[in-house]
């Protein structure tokens, strides 16, 4: 069992000393001359002297059982009967020190009752201030554990990302290792670089719209030589809206699927779209390809992989305050994502 804390002492004395004083203050306009107050004192002094004392072997026993993970029946009962037995010592401890010659009256069984209730006062007090700062850690530690809790699934989930991408990208260099070494090695390059943005950015988990662009651009480059002229790619994204920081990865699926997609239901060339702007409700960031919406995979992805992973990461990082919208619009398939600014804001529409 630990000592117990310097608040616990600071506590202590300032409180049974404060006793003492209310006790002799309330009763000194009552007394006849100096000396009789002065005596007065000095009885008052013995009787918080004793409490203080009595307090600290209710502390031990509330220890004990706290540590036991008692009920709290039982530490209902266990202060009840402590301090009415407490209160019997300080009564007795009070008499002998002052009163020794004296014999033993019904004044001391008043008194004993009086300490009881002082003591029982205490014991609630301490009670109450120790489970409320139980329950106070045991918040932290729920707060600490959700904490870590999230941040373990979004490491999950981010390096479910990079495989799914990584496999993709190698299908797409193998096929060109035959038929086009020299585009063969541009795309290795590319790959570097996309990975090198992976390595710098993996550990902090975000990073500005400008880098996630930069990266998309590694990838689009790999898909530009393999598709040639069967894919156009353009880009709308003012300097304000690519300094904006967000998720890392959090676009590149979406480029993905709209590469996989639309190269399967789009008459070519296959264009694809990506803009951004800044907003008042945060930042809103669109990839749209030609094609169709294909209904018979709802997540845009064929292995359910690509956006289910954005919606995942979304509501863990932005829960209720995000959107993500996929719908086929006039010969175009539009995925949006739109996430609050550098300050949490209420959810957005």
């Amino acid at each position: 069992m630990k000592a117990p804390p310097l608040r616990f002492w600071i506590a202590q004395v300032a409180g049974w000393g404060g006793y003492a004083l209310i006790l002799w203050l309330s009763s000194l306009a009552l007394l006849p001359d100096v000396p009789a107050a002065l005596a007065h004192l000095r009885m008052k002094g013995a009787m918080a002297s004793g409490g203080f004392l009595a307090s600290l072997g209710l502390w031990v026993l509330y220890e004990r059982l706290l540590a036991k993970k008692a009920r709290l029946v039982v530490l209902v009962a266990a202060a009840v009967v402590a301090s009415l037995s407490f209160g019997v010592f300080d009564a007795l401890f009070v008499k002998l020190l002052l009163e020794p010659q004296t014999p033993l009256d019904g004044a001391l069984l008043k008194g004993a009752s009086n300490y009881g209730i002082t003591l029982l006062a205490w014991s609630a007090l301490y009670l109450a201030f120790t489970y409320g700062r139980q329950l106070e850690e045991e918040r932290e530690r729920a707060l600490r554990a959700t904490a870590l809790a999230s941040e373990a699934r979004l490491t999950m989930l981010r390096y479910q990302v990079h495989p799914h991408f990584l496999f993709n990208a190698l299908n797409s260099i193998r096929a060109l290792i035959d038929e086009d070494p020299r585009r063969a090695r541009e795309m290795v390059t590319e790959l570097a670089d996309f990975f090198r943005y992976s390595l710098v950015h993996g550990r902090d988990g975000d990073a500005t719209l400008g880098e996630e662009l930069a990266a998309i651009r590694s990838y689009l480059a790999i898909q530009k030589i393999r598709f040639e002229d069967r894919l156009e790619v353009s880009f709308d994204v003012p300097a304000d809206a690519e300094a904006a920081r967000l998720p890392g990865f959090l676009v590149h699926p979406l480029v993905e699927n709209a590469v996989k997609h639309g190269m399967e239901t789009s008459a070519m060339p296959l264009r694809l779209s990506v803009s951004a702007r800044r907003a008042e409700a945060g930042l809103s960031v669109e990839v749209a390809n030609t094609g169709r919406y294909r209904d018979g995979c709802p997540n845009g992805d064929g292995t359910g992989t690509g956006l289910a992973n954005v919606r995942e990461r979304l509501e863990q990082l932005y829960p209720g305050r995000h959107t993500l919208k996929v719908a086929e619009d006039g010969g175009w398939v539009r995925a949006r994502i739109l996430v609050p600014g550098d300050s949490p804001g209420p959810p957005v529409a």
